[in-house]
């Protein structure tokens, strides 16, 4: 079986604080050998996005463990939201973080899918162009046989005021948004659910089952590989070609609850794409009136 180790994207060439302050879509991810060329950087946080547990086993050295509680709040019913300002800003700076800090996360766990949703919660609170999202995550970085740490490194906590939080409420789009985005020629509704869910096959928890009218489908999935590398970027691009999305459209994601969908919202992103996300998603539209309609089959 063939491990990838590196990305077709590296920038090398920069210094680390100049390619965050050139940040640009397609440097969202970045391989092992880019991280561990900068991960002795002054200012840098590594966020170990998992349980407890998989942090306990072993992480990569000076990680420091975030648990999606920290970083999510239940409203209205509604599972995975966005936390207040108030919460987030706790929580950053509880992990050490400040206004110079640059950030790399990477999956602790079984699956991508919270690290992503961590990222768009920081994109959504103004910091993406300080984040970076390690290829891989633990389950590549064992892969290639690194070095694990059960050592917790010192966190000094961020005093209040030293981070500064504002927030971008148009990359989170509502019901509405949702409705109509099926009807504008240069906005793609993307449902990243497995296809059981997306064609009603399967109905789970919902009264309804199939998807929102006029989206189309990328499973959250089949984004990566079987040790989580990301697939080739021409691989990715291919993928929202097929459900129609063109170059300079938009693209908004939803799932279940607003998790999963943070991969497709993350890898338009990294495409070039305007991405949105309807945090509400299937879990909301389901206990709507009925001009939120669905549809069944593909």
């Amino acid at each position: 079986m063939k491990i990838r180790v590196t990305l077709s994207v590296l920038l090398l060439c920069f210094s680390f604080t100049d390619s965050y302050s050139q940040k640009k879509s397609s440097e969202i991810f970045v391989d092992q050998q880019w991280f561990q060329n900068h991960q002795s950087d002054d200012n840098l946080v590594i966020l170990h996005v998992a349980d407890p547990k998989s942090y306990e086993e072993g992480h990569i050295e000076g990680a420091i463990s975030i648990i999606p509680p920290e970083y999510t709040v239940v409203r209205d019913g509604l599972y995975w939201e966005l936390p207040e300002v108030s919460k987030m800003d706790s929580t950053l700076r509880s992990k050490g973080v400040n206004n110079d800090s640059q950030l790399v996360l990477y999956y602790g766990g079984g699956d991508h899918a919270a690290t992503l949703r961590l990222f768009f919660t920081l994109d959504y609170f103004g910091l993406a162009d300080r984040v970076r999202i390690l290829d891989g995550g633990l389950k590549g970085w064992k892969a290639n046989n690194l070095a694990l740490s059960t050592d917790k490194p010192t966190i000094i906590e961020t005093a209040p005021g030293k981070l500064k939080l504002k927030t971008k409420k148009k990359v989170k789009v509502d019901k509405k948004y949702a409705r109509k985005s099926a009807g504008k020629d240069k906005i793609n509704l993307i449902d990243a659910r497995r296809d059981v869910f997306y064609n009603g096959t399967e109905t789970g928890q919902y009264k309804r089952g199939g998807h929102i009218m006029g989206a189309s489908n990328i499973c959250w999935l089949d984004v990566v590989d079987e040790n989580m590398f990301l697939k080739d970027k021409t691989v990715l691009a291919q993928m929202y070609a097929t459900q129609g999305v063109k170059k300079g459209e938009q693209v908004v994601a939803y799932c279940h609850v607003g998790l999963r969908a943070s991969t497709i919202y993350t890898i338009a992103k990294y495409l070039g794409f305007d991405a949105r996300l309807y945090d509400g998603s299937f879990n909301e539209w389901d206990t709507l009136p009925d001009e939120y309609k669905v549809e069944n089959g593909k």
